[in-house]
């Protein structure tokens, strides 16, 4: 079967490569397009609308040479409704978006109308579009993907410098430098782009290093005790995030904020740990920090839940019996 997947960049590791990755291993033929491409015609205010109408006309011209049966958009804000609209009336193809953030505070209601399936990583997204008349939204987690997601074993001095009792991966946000100054007195180390901006000394003090990514990244959560994972309070309303299911396919002990969608991925106390308010998290930190083997046995209930039920190649299954119950047939 054909594939066009449409995706901002074509930068190997972005979402959406992984999905042409995994495609191409099942013996699917993919064309990957990306909509926002490095140019500076894209980043000029100016030059932007002419540029993307430039892209959009391109796409065009490779959906319908390529003849694809699925035109698979990732996120896709300058894909716009009309365009959609004329590439299916000039072929087969069916148009499904795979949006991994909230999708109601950064696509308007008509852009996410033409498609004939629309996928968000959030129940709370699904049930309000749909409630506005949008039938074609259906929910879909996010997923890991084993041969990047998985434990390693640290030398001692990777140990020593990637390790620590409590870490947190991810970027630096107002949000987050709150949230680990609540936990100044806790041996926490922080990864990421941005926190040398930080306000607070004490915060800045935190920074294990930059960002991190692959084998280093995997380096940080193989010698950790516990990975902390706090959502961000716009994207995930009740769903969950990447880090969730990268965290649990390498095993990790992960200690996230509670959204209501979690207990039906990972069993809470088993896969995860979860905590409502600071004083839980206190809580949890108390008792793993001083018990590293119960850490590593929820890390390992996790890694095995993740494997079962929360890959990749599951998510495409999932996609694809979705196109088959709605529209009756399978690609």
């Amino acid at each position: 079967m054909r594939w066009l997947i449409v995706l901002p960049s074509e930068r190997p590791g972005l979402m959406g490569m992984d999905f042409a990755d995994e495609l191409r291993a099942l013996g699917h033929e993919v064309l990957t397009f990306a909509y926002r491409r490095d140019n500076p015609l894209y980043k000029n205010r100016g030059s932007k609308a002419p540029y993307q109408r430039l892209i959009l006309r391109r796409l065009e011209r490779a959906c319908l040479s390529w003849k694809p049966s699925i035109v698979l958009v990732f996120k896709g804000g300058p894909i716009t409704p009309d365009a959609i609209r004329r590439l299916k009336a000039r072929s087969d193809a069916l148009f499904i978006n795979y949006f991994h953030d909230n999708p109601l505070w950064m696509l308007p209601f008509e852009c996410i109308e033409p498609y004939d399936l629309f996928f968000t990583k959030d129940r709370h997204a699904m049930n309000s579009l749909q409630q506005v008349g949008l039938a074609n939204v259906r929910y879909m987690p996010l997923y890991c993907i084993p041969a990047d997601h998985h434990p390693v074993t640290p030398t001692a001095d990777e140990r020593t410098r990637h390790g620590a009792a409590v870490s947190l991966v991810g970027s630096h946000y107002a949000y987050r430098e709150r949230f680990v100054l609540a936990l100044a007195g806790y041996p926490l180390r922080i990864w990421g782009a941005g926190w040398r901006h930080a306000k607070d000394p004490v915060v800045r003090r935190m920074i294990a290093g930059g960002p991190v990514w692959g084998h280093a990244k995997l380096l940080v959560y193989s010698a950790s005790t516990v990975l902390l994972n706090h959502h961000h309070p716009m994207n995930d309303i009740v769903g969950t995030n990447n880090r969730t299911f990268e965290l649990a396919a390498a095993g990790a002990c992960q200690l996230a904020s509670y959204r209501e969608d979690l207990p039906s991925l990972f069993k809470p106390g088993e896969e995860i740990l979860v905590y409502r308010d600071l004083s839980e998290l206190r809580r949890h930190l108390d008792h793993y920090i001083a018990r590293p083997d119960d850490a590593r046995a929820i890390g390992e209930n996790a890694r095995r839940r993740a494997l079962a039920e929360h890959t990749l190649r599951h998510r495409l299954e999932e996609m694809l019996d979705t196109v088959e119950t709605t529209f009756g047939k399978r690609p």
